[in-house]
């Protein structure tokens, strides 16, 4: 399944409302004073999500999006060699920036492009905007403990298929983030927000650093670490249980 705001609202269900977006009158006059319209995909991300309590609260060093307020064309100033972008998501501590080219801005599902403060080139990040959007919110929720109920392996001896194995994990489980870097395997299942963080220094390897469980439903994962405490390797973990 690829990665959608649809895909976003069924985790939050219930606790999504239609406060958490921000009016069309608002997002019209942000695109009157940029001077330039928004892509569909992030015009729909903003008015149904832009507000959002479990999205939009600062992050501890992930991705997270810009407020509408602060999106920017970047000017002289700004570090990167080429400035023809719309600037809209960052990593603040690791000065981070995701944008959009402006020669893109009129597809609906534009690619996103990022650059870092030693690395002033952009390069590719994700080919659909809408896959960024939800991926990297469905990442915020995994990591930064925005839902209730939580548990958290660190690095051990485990690979990704021997997770995938305890927890029966499968095709029709994953979601698809799109990501080039490929930082990331998401997974939900049983109302659990499964986020394994791997280990990319070396091509084609997939060892996890860390692995995340979120829940707005404590019984589902309690009975997921029940299934998987019958494997006597299990890695220690934490949680909030």
């Amino acid at each position: 399944m690829k990665a959608n705001i649809e895909t976003l609202l069924l985790i939050l269900g219930e606790h999504h409302e239609e406060a958490h977006g921000i009016p069309e009158a608002e997002i019209r006059a942000k695109e009157q004073s940029l001077g330039i319209p928004l892509p569909a995909a992030l015009r729909e991300y903003y008015k149904i999500l832009g507000r959002s309590p479990n999205i939009t609260q600062r992050c501890n060093n992930q991705y997270e999006p810009l407020p509408l307020e602060e999106i920017f064309i970047p000017d002289n100033d700004f570090f990167t060699t080429d400035k023809e972008f719309l600037v809209f998501y960052q990593v603040e501590e690791s000065v981070i920036y995701c944008g959009i080219r402006m020669q893109d801005l009129q597809e609906e599902d534009p690619p996103v492009y990022l650059c870092a403060w030693n690395l002033p080139d952009w390069q590719l990040e994700n080919r659909s905007l809408r896959r960024f959007l939800a991926g990297k919110a469905l990442i915020q929720l995994g990591v930064e403990d925005r839902l209730p109920y939580w548990a958290n392996f660190d690095e051990s001896m485990w690979s990704l298929s021997d997770y995938c194995r305890s927890m029966h994990l499968d095709r029709e489980c994953e979601i698809e983030e799109g990501s080039e870097l490929n930082a990331w395997k998401i997974y939900v299942k049983d109302d659990i927000l499964i986020v394994f963080e791997l280990d990319v220094s070396e091509e084609g390897t997939e060892e996890p650093l860390a692995v995340f469980l979120a829940s707005f439903q404590r019984a589902s994962i309690e009975n997921l670490l029940n299934g998987m405490g019958k494997d006597t390797s299990l890695p220690p973990f934490r949680t909030n249980l």
